[in-house]
């Protein structure tokens, strides 16, 4: 497994930033998942903290390729993933795919029809499933999981507001009920 330092992925997002703009936006959004994410696992052990980091760093990079609010916006996990990918970050690669709301399923591909290639994409290590979390609470407008709750309930539909309780209950364990 190639691990990243945090220079590293810093470096990373500056080359492919196509602005000094656009670089902060992604590195200040990705600051906030990171101090989120370690802030909520400072307790756990069982926890990569340098994967936990570096991924939160990272999970964004595609987001200069597409950014929030155009057509293909949801690609950039997907971009970030063959981006790292490419550079032999696998851990971080899986990160990138899988932070995209609770996890999204061939299922949802087809049934919203999304532009991503068809397979899951859904956060399985504590790590990816932390940093998808994160994410969620770094949005605009948000404040708690409830708003997370309603977000997802508005944009996708009110029956996706149970997976997204579930998935807040598969944090709450990882954390041991310890949550923002």
């Amino acid at each position: 497994m190639k691990i990243c330092t945090e220079i590293d992925a810093i470096e990373l997002l500056k080359k492919y930033a196509p602005t000094e703009e656009a670089f902060r936006k992604v590195f200040t959004h990705s600051q906030n998942v990171r101090n989120i994410a370690l802030s909520l696992t400072k307790h756990l052990e069982d926890i990569d903290k340098h994967i936990l980091s570096i991924g939160a760093l990272l999970h964004d990079i595609g987001r200069f390729k597409y950014p929030p609010g155009t057509k293909d916006a949801i690609l950039h996990g997907v971009e970030g993933g063959k981006i790292l990918r490419e550079l032999g970050y696998e851990i971080y690669a899986r990160i990138c795919e899988r932070h995209i709301g609770v996890g999204i399923t061939k299922e949802d591909i087809l049934a919203q029809g999304l532009p991503l290639p068809l397979k899951d994409y859904v956060p399985e290590t504590k790590e990816e499933i932390i940093i998808a979390y994160a994410d969620n609470l770094d949005s605009p407008g948000i404040k708690d999981e409830r708003d997370v709750e309603e977000r997802f309930a508005r944009e996708i539909g009110e029956s996706y507001r149970e997976r997204v309780r579930q998935f807040h209950k598969k944090v709450h364990s990882i954390l041991k009920d310890r949550v923002v």
